[in-house]
């Protein structure tokens, strides 16, 4: 195994932009989903700066399908992610497709999770510090523009629960967030 590189899905939606004509508004969307995936990894509270004032995050096929209203509970969401240590994600974006309303996309997640935050009898059998968590996502980002700008409405994502892998890491393999922060230098 080697090491994830959360710059992949910054990557992916950066060839997505185009120049042709007409392509300004997918291209401002794209803009944002690559800052909102670079501050989601890096722990950055300027992601709350991509979305409308009040999102709605809808989670189908993990974890009870969960619904977040507003900002508040985003805010809690991301700040449960980063104090977990799991916001290290990497994106293989195998399909992105633009509509009035937004982009759609489809792909594997690779998320890199401490055994502590597997929960409490995962943590206890765990034989790694480190795991990595790989699932099919699909995810569909709605969009407003307010004040010129294109904002996030929230995220709907399905992800594969029931296909998802969980592996150890090995401590060499491990990203940190220094060498995450570093695979955004100069952007």
């Amino acid at each position: 195994m080697t090491k994830i590189s959360t710059r992949s899905g910054w990557n992916a939606y950066t060839r997505h932009m185009r120049t042709d004509p007409g392509s300004e508004r997918d291209n401002a969307v794209l803009e944002n989903m690559r800052l909102h995936h670079k501050y989601e990894c890096l722990a950055d509270p300027r992601i709350f700066d991509t979305m409308v004032p009040d999102p709605e995050y809808r989670f189908f096929g993990s974890r009870g399908n969960p619904v977040l209203r507003g900002m508040d509970e985003v805010q809690a969401f991301y700040y449960s992610l980063w104090d977990a240590q799991s916001s290290l994600v990497e994106l293989d974006v195998g399909h992105i497709a633009f509509a009035d309303w937004g982009a759609a996309a489809a792909g594997v997640m690779r998320q890199q999770v401490p055994a502590a935050s597997l929960g409490a009898r995962s943590a206890t059998t765990a034989k790694a510090d480190w795991y990595l968590v790989e699932t099919h996502l699909s995810w569909f980002f709605p969009y407003r523009e307010i004040d010129g700008e294109m904002r996030l409405v929230g995220e709907i994502c399905h992800i594969d629960g029931a296909g998802a892998t969980l592996s150890p890491i090995a401590p060499d393999d491990v990203l940190t967030m220094e060498e995450a922060i570093a695979e955004y230098a100069g952007t």
